[in-house]
């Protein structure tokens, strides 16, 4: 068995880890993380920072996003949209 073939082994294990995980963006960014660290882009390290930062942005996304829905805001405003003349109070 030769090395590259022990590697495509080591990547359909995480692969399959990655899903039983259920790291959905983890996995979408795998291929690219993967191609970065074989160009020397990235280290090992940083290669598994990129691949978990990527998870928690996205988890943390559907959280605000499943907040704002179920908090049934009639309107969803930034501060910038807010007017304090009408309602000092927030």
């Amino acid at each position: 068995m030769s090395a590259h073939t022990g590697s495509l082994g080591t990547l359909e294990r995480v692969r399959t880890n990655l899903v039983e995980l259920k790291m959905a963006r983890a996995l979408e960014m795998l291929d690219t993380t993967v191609r970065g660290l074989e160009q020397g882009e990235l280290s090992p390290l940083e290669a598994i920072d990129v691949l978990l930062s990527e998870e928690l942005m996205m988890r943390e996304n559907r959280r605000v996003k499943v907040a704002l829905v179920t908090s049934r805001l009639s309107q969803l405003k930034t501060l910038e949209q807010y007017d304090y003349v009408e309602r000092p109070v927030m």
